[in-house]
C-alpha cells in the first residue's frame, strides 16, 4: 500500500510539475520522433515536432506554445523541425522559447540560458534558389544553408527572423521585430531590419 501510493505520488509530481509523465502528449511525441532531452521540462500547450534528423534538449527547458499560453506570438505553435537526416538542432539548458519555429537545413544551436520571444523564426536556408530558372524548375538544388549558432544568455525579441549562418554573441539582446542576416557580437543590444548594433550593454 505504501509503495503504491508513493508511485502515484511520483507519478503526479511529474505530470503537473515537470510535464514529464508518459501520459504526456509532448513526451509521447518527443519519444515517438526521437528527440533527446534532459532532466525536468516545462512545456505549456503542445508542440510540433518533425525530426528528420537531430534535435536535443537540456535540462529545465520551459515552452509556450499555442495562443492561450502566449498571445504575444500570434495564433501559433511552437515548431522544431529538422528537414533531413543531418539537420541539427541542439538547446542547451535553462532555455526559455514561445510560440517560435526553428527549422534546420544543416544546424542550429541555441546556448544556455537563452529567452526567444513569441512568434521568432529561425531558419538556416533560404528556401529557394536565387536563381528565378531554379527557383521554378523542380527541383529547386541550388538552395544555400548554413548554421545558425546563439550563445548563452542572449535573447531574441519577439517576431525576429534569424537569417542563415548568423552567429549571435554571449547576453547580447535583438529588439522585436528584427531581421538578423549579419553576425551580432557578444554584449549589446542591436535591432533594426536589417539588424544592427544599437549599444553596447552596460553589464
Amino acid at each position: 500500500m505504501i509503495k503504491r501510493s508513493i508511485n502515484f505520488v511520483k507519478r503526479n509530481v511529474k505530470k503537473h510539475i515537470f510535464g514529464m509523465s508518459d501520459e504526456n502528449p509532448n513526451i509521447r511525441e518527443f519519444r515517438i520522433k526521437g528527440v533527446q532531452y534532459a532532466g525536468q521540462l516545462y512545456i505549456n500547450g503542445e508542440i510540433y515536432i518533425e525530426n528528420k534528423g537531430h534535435i536535443q534538449i537540456g535540462q529545465n527547458f520551459q515552452a509556450n506554445s499555442g495562443v492561450n499560453n502566449n498571445p504575444i506570438g500570434g495564433d501559433t505553435v511552437l515548431r522544431l523541425i529538422t528537414v533531413n537526416e543531418n539537420a541539427k538542432i541542439i538547446i542547451g539548458d535553462d532555455v526559455g522559447i514561445s510560440n517560435s519555429t526553428i527549422l534546420a537545413w544543416e544546424k542550429i544551436e541555441i546556448g544556455n540560458k537563452v529567452m526567444i520571444g513569441g512568434g521568432v523564426k529561425i531558419w538556416d536556408t533560404n528556401f529557394h534558389s536565387l536563381d528565378p530558372i531554379l527557383r521554378t524548375t523542380a527541383p529547386d538544388t541550388d538552395v544555400k544553408t548554413a548554421p545558425i549558432k546563439i550563445d548563452d544568455y542572449a535573447f531574441i525579441g519577439a517576431g525576429s527572423i534569424i537569417m542563415k549562418g548568423v552567429h549571435i554573441g554571449k547576453n547580447s539582446i535583438i529588439a522585436a521585430g528584427s531581421v538578423v542576416v549579419k553576425n551580432i557580437p557578444a554584449n549589446v543590444i542591436a535591432g533594426g531590419n536589417p539588424c544592427r548594433v544599437i549599444k553596447p550593454l552596460n553589464i
